[in-house]
């Protein structure tokens, strides 16, 4: 959208409305699926959660930023990435960002990360390692 302060990044968004998922870095490697399955989504594309998970995404009353650091090597990342990313899409109170640490070194050293996939909200860490939707 140009107005992302990291470079390169990418926002990716249903027609008509503004992004809410970005992707801070190239998602290449494990994380190629997670922008492939974001593009899927805002085309319409119905994702693989039940019916309830999806409308308890939708009546979340919750308004956040998330980001989450991750690495290409990392096996577990996109299962992460993948969740706030379904919720940025179906809440539009919400976004998501993935952010590939290696390019964002300063940022990993003023964070603090040693390991990855690490979730903030609203620049609050708030978890760390293998995380579901559920």
């Amino acid at each position: 959208d140009g107005n992302n302060t990291r470079r390169p990044s990418f926002g990716v968004a249903k027609a008509g409305e503004q992004p809410r998922v970005f992707f801070a870095g190239l998602p290449m490697g494990h994380e190629f699926t997670s922008l492939i399955l974001a593009l899927l989504q805002v085309s319409g594309y119905a994702p693989k959660v039940s019916d309830e998970v999806l409308n308890q995404i939708k009546g979340l009353n919750l308004k956040a930023n998330f980001d989450v650091f991750v690495s290409l090597s990392c096996h577990n990342c996109p299962d992460v990435v993948q969740a706030l990313n379904l919720i940025a899409i179906y809440n539009p109170n919400t976004t998501a960002t993935m952010i590939d640490g290696s390019f964002f070194q300063d940022e990993v050293e003023q964070r603090k990360i040693m390991a990855v996939p690490m979730v903030f909200q609203d620049n609050e860490h708030i978890g760390q390692g293998r995380m579901t939707l559920e």
